[in-house]
């Protein structure tokens, strides 16, 4: 039973969210959590108490419920919880006391303002979570029967064939082709070869039964390689390891996660070293 948390304020951007949870629910037993969060400062202006909120979270339930089938019924369970704080302090937090398998998140389309994308929470919560972190764009849907292809930016560290491992569980019931791509600003050299021809050899042992593709993008800039290879492959889902760096390094190479969690409108599915 894979257990999901998906926070909600009733917005669009968050139900979306929600409702691509319930459609991955539909293929891999799952739990999955509605969270809210009451702000623990009240403006002048909010006029919602825990009790309204709690009673659009059961009527959110019950909706959902409604339109379920009896089969999809046994696949999912699905429950609500109303928490006092902010959410990326809450979702940090149940991160490392709960360990979900993953918190789905809805985010906004790409091209948003410099503030919008300062005061992601969103981006937040996949900085700080202790556990894989699903964005789903505003316009993002997922086929129940299919994820077809899933593209996993690799570096070939350690932490990354952990991730690769959580991804295939995750993705198991979905008829899915992997493209496990590393990306090199020039040409690959004889290193990453050896790393990449060694990750492969790992791959075929290991997971004999999976549709697994390796091979190097390269270009001046990796935003727009990553673009352009996401719409010749019809890429469904992206998948990469989020990896810790110290000061100096976060000064020159700002986040590759955040780059392209606010360039695309793919599904991203973020891991954790």
């Amino acid at each position: 039973m894979v257990r999901l948390f998906v926070p909600v304020n009733f917005s669009k951007t968050s139900l979306n969210a929600v409702n691509y949870a319930i459609k991955l629910g539909q293929k891999i037993p799952s739990t999955i959590t509605l969270l809210s969060c009451s702000s623990p400062i009240k403006e002048a202006t909010d006029t919602s108490s825990e009790a309204e909120i709690q009673k659009k979270l059961d009527d959110l339930r019950a909706e959902i419920n409604s339109k379920l089938t009896s089969e999809q019924k046994q696949h999912i369970n699905l429950i609500t919880r109303l928490e006092s704080g902010y959410p990326e302090d809450i979702l940090v937090d149940i991160s490392i006391k709960e360990e979900p398998d993953a918190i789905v998140m809805g985010t906004r389309s790409k091209g948003e303002t410099i503030k919008e994308l300062l005061g992601s929470v969103t981006s937040d919560v996949i900085k700080n979570a202790k556990v894989p972190v699903l964005a789903v764009p505003a316009e993002s849907t997922v086929d129940v029967d299919r994820i077809s292809n899933v593209l996993f930016v690799t570096d070939f560290s350690d932490s990354d064939y952990r991730s690769l491992h959580k991804l295939i569980r995750l993705i198991t019931p979905f008829k899915t082709h992997i493209f496990a791509v590393h990306f090199k600003a020039g040409l690959p050299d004889v290193w990453d070869k050896k790393r990449l021809e060694a990750m492969r050899y790992y791959c075929k042992q290991t997971y004999r039964n999976y549709s697994i593709e390796f091979e190097f993008i390269s270009g001046d800039d990796f935003i727009n390689s990553i673009d352009e290879f996401t719409n010749e492959k019809a890429i469904d889902l992206i998948a990469m390891t989020r990896h810790k760096r110290n000061m100096i390094s976060k000064i020159l190479h700002p986040s590759i996660t955040r780059k392209i969690l606010f360039h695309t409108d793919i599904p991203l599915l973020v891991f954790h070293e």
